[in-house]
């Protein structure tokens, strides 16, 4: 081994030092950057040089610096963020919805209805007195006012959870797009072995797509990523096909031959599902409506009026719209309080069964008051439901990003130890130049 192969040994080890000393740099750099995982040199033994038999090394080569991850557990990542993205929605959505049904106010549909039956109750002193006959039709007209006021604030909530969906939209296509984009990028840099920093922009891009609408991703050969939606391919390769909306909460994805229905997670997931949950309790309201009105008419029907005719409808209701159409239409003077049509001005035979109507099984199978708290409750339910698997989905997430920031994090304290090794590899590296350097410059003075 001559000289001038110690020279160019030597470099290796300057060229090797070089770029731990520049990879330590990136890491210290971007030590507070949200999603950073540190970069490493990879090297390795150059190929030894055979002369008469005998090996001579060759120093270092640098192999590459590498980006540290595990795919696993960024695909754990990716899946768990859609996932508690939804969570959280769902819970927002609903919590942000459950002061309709606040039954500490006297504005809420079980007052209002208890409210009707104590009107009751006070005019069976004297079911004569116009007075006592009008707060009851008032009580009346409460209850259908804050059926229909219930359901309007619901629908309204309801369509601006659909209109978020679309808001939705046009954002994440654009991302889906920048992720096409990169993968192009990656792939022709060699694959994400050669492009750590591109890798990492699409990663950030995938972290936020999942949370918009819960992807999970595939990596493939080449290094670029496969975006995937309910089984769809979204993202391959240099493609991303746009998703569309398709009405309310529907999505649905362009594809050759035309479109398809899916069913995402994320912030739109859990938009739809709020939606939903929203629309069972609006049925719930539909329900009371036609078996309140239902009872209350029927029962009135079954007494006489003043006057000595029989009782008619005092609630009227559009089997298409119950919630929305609910009207208290009886006057004061079509309360059938009587339950003989040639009774006397005290006669209240019939207002006493409407007012034990507060104890019969006349809604949903239960009393008209038990059935609105049962409502209420259902809506409490939810949305305690929803906060507790909001708060479970979070800390699974923050288990997994704990874990990726322990083993991928950057540690000032190991990168100021790697600069210091680094450091003193490249003072030594450039000391054997020095040294070869100067043996050489003698050999030739005494030639």
């Amino acid at each position: 081994m001559g000289l001038l192969d110690t020279l160019f040994t030597g470099a290796s080890g300057m060229k090797a030092a070089s770029a731990g000393i520049d990879a330590t740099a990136q890491n210290v750099a971007n030590a507070s950057t949200v999603g950073y995982q540190r970069r490493t040199v990879e090297q390795s033994t150059a190929d030894p040089l055979f002369r008469g038999g005998v090996a001579f090394g060759q120093g270092v080569q640098v192999d590459g610096i590498v980006r540290q991850a595990d795919a696993l557990l960024g695909a754990a990542q990716l899946a768990q963020s859609g996932e508690a993205s939804h969570a959280a929605t769902l819970h927002d959505e609903l919590r942000s919805v459950e002061s309709v049904f606040d039954e500490v106010s006297s504005d809420g549909p079980r007052s209002a209805v208890d409210a009707f039956f104590d009107a009751l109750t006070a005019a069976s002193s004297d079911p004569s007195d116009p007075g006592l006959r009008m707060e009851v039709a008032r009580a009346g007209e409460q209850v259908a006012d804050t059926i229909t006021r219930t359901s309007t604030e619901l629908e309204t909530r309801q369509e601006a959870m659909q209109e978020q969906v679309e808001f939705e939209l046009p954002p994440l296509n654009e991302k889906l797009q920048m992720i096409a984009a990169l993968n192009q990028r990656i792939v022709a840099a060699g694959g994400e072995s050669a492009a750590a920093d591109l890798v990492e922009q699409r990663e950030s891009l995938m972290r936020d797509v999942s949370e918009s609408a819960g992807f999970t991703a595939r990596i493939e050969t080449n290094g670029s990523a496969t975006m995937m939606l309910d089984g769809h391919a979204v993202v391959r390769g240099e493609e991303a096909r746009p998703l569309l909306s398709g009405g309310g909460t529907s999505v649905k994805l362009s594809v050759d031959d035309g479109v398809v229905s899916v069913d995402p997670g994320g912030r739109l997931g859990g938009l739809i599902e709020a939606s939903d949950t929203v629309d069972s309790w609006l049925g719930e309201l539909d329900t009371f409506a036609l078996d309140f009105a239902s009872a209350v008419n029927g029962q009135n029907a079954a007494g006489f009026v003043p006057g000595g005719a029989a009782g008619g409808d005092l609630f009227t209701v559009d089997p298409t719209d119950p919630r929305g159409s609910l009207t208290f239409t009886g006057g004061p003077d079509e309360l059938a309080f009587a339950a003989d049509a040639t009774a006397e001005a005290g006669d209240s035979g019939n207002l006493e069964a409407l007012r034990q109507l507060a104890e019969a099984s006349v809604v949903g199978g239960g009393t008209p008051g038990d059935f609105l708290s049962g409502l209420t409750d259902l809506v409490a339910g939810d949305v305690s439901a929803a906060g507790i698997e909001a708060e479970n989905q979070q800390l699974s997430l923050k288990d997994l990003d704990d874990v990726a920031s322990q083993r991928f994090g950057v540690d000032m304290d190991v990168e100021a130890t790697n600069l210091v090794l680094y450091q003193t590899a490249y003072q030594a590296a450039a000391r054997v130049i020095a040294s070869a350097d100067e043996a050489i410059g003698t050999l030739l003075e005494l030639v």
